[in-house]
């Protein structure tokens, strides 16, 4: 069985540090265990194709908590990382996660990240319904030193305060 080719052309307003700064086309060979390999891939895709229809559902239309699963599988073996105390090698896998955490905050709103410019991101980040305190300034932190072991402190805490939030609306609303 092949792999599907992937071939997408970057909007400018995802052409932005620290993700895709000096790249405009995203290609390769893509299997599902690369999915998340690529930052906001399926975001890409919905802007690339402009058709809804183009999967059965969105990962914006579901409900799932994906990045909590995705970050405990990540996070131990970058904190391993951390202690060989080399920012090269820790620096993509931190990005990966940082992408997944910000689509992750704009999916909890049931819509894809529309740009990566800065004040448009933490806009629609802002208006995220389980959205953590401070987040512009949090994220900001993260966007500007993603290699650094405050940023994988930040993040962890980000995404604690998210799960919290996220699960105390949704018995909120098991209730009613």
């Amino acid at each position: 069985m092949t792999k599907p080719f992937l071939k997408l052309e970057l909007p400018q307003t995802f052409q932005v540090f620290p993700f895709y700064e000096k790249q405009q086309v995203i290609d390769g060979v893509l299997s599902e265990k690369e999915v998340y390999q690529i930052p906001f891939l399926y975001d890409l895709l919905y802007i690339n194709v402009n058709a809804p229809n183009q999967l059965e559902k969105w990962p914006w239309q579901e409900e799932d908590n994906f990045f909590h699963a995705y970050w405990k599988e990540r996070s131990e073996a970058l904190r391993v990382l951390f202690r060989q105390r080399d920012q090269a090698l820790v620096r993509k896998p931190m990005i990966r996660c940082i992408a997944a955490f910000i689509d992750q905050l704009c999916w909890s709103a049931g819509a894809p990240v529309s740009s990566l410019v800065h004040d448009d991101l933490i806009q629609q980040i802002k208006a995220a319904p389980y959205a953590p305190l401070n987040i512009d300034e949090r994220l900001g932190y993260l966007l500007r030193q993603p290699a650094r072991y405050l940023a994988f402190i930040q993040l962890d805490e980000l995404e604690q305060e998210f799960t919290k939030k996220r699960a105390a609306s949704m018995r909120r609303l098991k209730k009613n």
